[in-house]
C-alpha cells in the first residue's frame, strides 16, 4: 500500500511542483482537471445472520460500509483516483471475522477497517497504484464485491482494445494482494487476459494468472485457461476450462477446472443449468467466491476429493423487483460422495433512484455421511445500498 501511495503521490507532486514556473495555460488545464473531478459516495448497511449448526454460536452482524471517492478530470490524458473505505460495526460483535478473535461465534468475514481502498493514476491504457482487478466473471480474479471490504491489488496494469479490431488485451503485474480480511499478502503475480469478440454468437477469452506467494512460496500456483460465452437468440451459454500447476517455488498440485452453463430467456425470466467441476486441489483464492457454489459459502476451499456443483438458477424481473432462485446439488468429484444440497433466494427492489433494498437467504442441507459435511448452514441478509 505504501509503495502504491508513494508512486502515485510522486507523480502527482511532479505534476504540481512546477506550477510556479508553469505556463498560465498549463496551470489552467490542471485546475480544470481538479475542479471538474467527480465525487462518489456509497453507503451499504447490512444485517447478516448465520447458523452453522455446530459448536459455534449463531453469528449476528450489523455493519455499515462507507466509500468516498474522487476522480479528477483529464490532464493531458491522465486522471487520478482516490477512494477511502470504512467498515464499522453497528451492533454487538457476535461474529467471527477470522481476525477479531471471536471464535466462539460463526464466521461473518466483515472486519472493521478504515483504509485507502484505491489510489491510482490512469492514462494511455496504463494504470498504476492500488486498484480493483476483475477478469471475466470473477471466477479466478475478482474484487469480492459481496463482502463489505473489497479485495484490491497493488498493481501495474495495461489494457488495449484498439491495436486489433475486436481484440482486447489486459496485462497486470501485482505486488500485493489486499484481501477482505485486511491481512496484506506480498506477491509477485503476472496476469494476462485476452478477449476476441468478432464472432457473431461467441466471445472468446484466454487467460494466464500466476501468483508467487512471498510469505509462503510453496503455496504459489498458476492457471492457464479459456472461456467462451455467447447468445443465440434467446439461448445463452458459457463454457470454461482451466489447468492448474505449481509456479516457481510452489508445490501446488496439478488439477483441472471445467464449467458448462446453458440458459434460455423466457421473456422476463431466464433459466440456467450449470455443471461446475473442480478437481481435488484446484483453488481460486483470488476469486469472488461468494458468487459460486452457493451463497452459504461452504465451498470457499475445494474439498479434498474435489467438487461437482450441479445447479439450476432462475433469474426474473417483475416490475421493479429482481428475483434470483437457485438449487444446488454438491458431490465429490473423485468419489461421488454426496456433500449436500442448497437453496438460495434473493429479491431486490430500488426504493429511489439511489437507494436499493435487498433480502437474501441461503440454506445448505448437509448429507450427514461425508466427513466435513455433517452440519447444515443457514444464512440470511437484509441490506440497504445507497449510491450517489
Amino acid at each position: 500500500m505504501k509503495r502504491s501511495i508513494l508512486v502515485s503521490s510522486m507523480v502527482l507532486a511532479g505534476m504540481t511542483s512546477g506550477l510556479v514556473q508553469a505556463e498560465p495555460m498549463e496551470v489552467a488545464l490542471l485546475q480544470e482537471a481538479i475542479y471538474s473531478g467527480k465525487t462518489f459516495l456509497d453507503l451499504r448497511l447490512r444485517g447478516e445472520w448465520a447458523d452453522y449448526d455446530n459448536a459455534t454460536k449463531e453469528a449476528h452482524a450489523e455493519t455499515l460500509r462507507t466509500v468516498l471517492g474522487y476522480k479528477t478530470g483529464d490532464y493531458h490524458g491522465v486522471t487520478a483516483f482516490l477512494e477511502f473505505e470504512n467498515v464499522s460495526n453497528m451492533g454487538h460483535q457476535d461474529y467471527n471475522t477470522t481476525v477479531n478473535g471471536n471464535v466462539a461465534f460463526g464466521n461473518i468475514v466483515d472486519p472493521e477497517v478504515s483504509q485507502v481502498n484505491q489510489v491510482f493514476l490512469e492514462g494511455y491504457g496504463f494504470k498504476v497504484g492500488r486498484q480493483k482487478i476483475v477478469f471475466d466473471n470473477a471466477r479466478f480474479v475478482g474484487d469480492v464485491g459481496w463482502r463489505q471490504n473489497d479485495q484490491t491489488f497493488d498493481a501495474f496494469s495495461y489494457s488495449n482494445n484498439t491495436l486489433v479490431k475486436d481484440l482486447s488485451v489486459t496485462l497486470d503485474y501485482v505486488s500485493k494482494i489486499n484481501p477482505i480480511t485486511g491481512v496484506v499478502r506480498p506477491v509477485r503475480a503476472p496476469m494476462a487476459n485476452v478477449k476476441y469478440s468478432a464472432f457473431p454468437a461467441a466471445k472468446v477469452a484466454a487467460f494466464y494468472y500466476a501468483v508467487n506467494e512471498q510469505r509462503t512460496p510453496a503455496a504459489s500456483w498458476q492457471h492457464v485457461g479459456a472461456r467462451v460465452d455467447g447468445v443465440i437468440q434467446n439461448f445463452l451459454y458459457e463454457v470454461s476450462f482451466a489447468d492448474q500447476s505449481d509456479y516457481e517455488d510452489g508445490t501446488t498440485v496439478d488439477a483441472s477446472y471445467s464449467d458448462i452453463q446453458l440458459g434460455y430467456k423466457f421473456g422476463p425470466v431466464t433459466v440456467k443449468v450449470q455443471q461446475e467441476v473442480l478437481e481435488s486441489g484446484f483453488k481460486t483464492p483470488l476469486a469472488t467466491l461468494h458468487a459460486f457454489n452457493g451463497w452459504a459459502d461452504r465451498f470457499l476451499n475445494t474439498p479434498a476429493n474435489g467438487l461437482e456443483d450441479l445447479n439450476v438458477k432462475v433469474l426474473a424481473k417483475f416490475a421493479d423487483y429482481s428475483v434470483v432462485l437457485a438449487a444446488h446439488d454438491f458431490q465429490a468429484e473423485a468419489t461421488g460422495d454426496k456433500y449436500g444440497q442448497e437453496v438460495d433466494f434473493s429479491v431486490s427492489k430500488p426504493l429511489t433512484s439511489k437507494l436499493t433494498v435487498m433480502l437474501k437467504a441461503s440454506d445448505f442441507n448437509a448429507d450427514g455421511q461425508t466427513a466435513g459435511f455433517t452440519n447444515d448452514t443457514t444464512k440470511a441478509w437484509l441490506q440497504f445500498a445507497y449510491k450517489m
